[in-house]
């Protein structure tokens, strides 16, 4: 069994990409313990190397030793002005602080969705490139484009079967 950790990259508890999180979750084998967190639990104030003299807040130590505890990942990380979000960078600054590379090796899946036809599919680009330095193996990459009309919010799901199949694939190598 492998333990995989999911997150979405959002402070924002009604975020789409929390949705295709949901979405993506319900792909994975019931033999593999998926463990949803919400990264918004993780409070710490905006990466600064003053700040970090005072020490390492906690709440990202106890999100690292999930990271530790963690067989892989599943990532949905919302595009903001064509980059991840500030909130997704900030925690990324400070679990680089305890480990540079804090994924550990290990496989991960990247995911975006947006309401526009790209469906975020930019900044998986630029996190495709970032995410070695930090010790993320991807495995695979999914972007849903046009959110509001080929996803189903009221039973997490998308409404697209080719989008479905891509979907299927990238979530397949992770638990391989």
């Amino acid at each position: 069994m492998k333990k995989i950790l999911a997150f979405s990259g959002s402070n924002n508890p009604k975020s789409i990409n929390q949705q295709l999180l949901l979405a993506a979750i319900k792909k994975i084998d019931e033999c593999n313990d998926v463990h949803l967190i919400q990264l918004s639990e993780y409070k710490a104030p905006l990466y600064s190397p003053v700040i970090e003299e005072k020490g390492i807040p906690k709440s990202i130590k106890e999100l690292f030793q999930l990271f530790t505890e963690a067989d892989g990942f599943i990532i949905a990380s919302p595009e903001h002005n064509g980059l991840p979000s500030s909130f997704f960078k900030n925690i990324i600054d400070w679990l680089s602080r305890i480990d540079q590379r804090f994924f550990g090796d290990k496989p991960v899946v990247l995911m975006s969705t947006s309401p526009g036809a790209t469906g975020g599919a930019s900044h998986l680009q630029i996190l495709e490139k970032l995410f070695p330095r930090w010790g993320g193996n991807i495995c695979g990459m999914y972007s849903l484009g046009d959110f509001n009309t080929k996803f189903d919010i009221s039973n997490s799901s998308i409404l697209d079967p080719s989008e479905n199949a891509k979907l299927d694939k990238a979530m397949t190598t992770l638990t391989q």
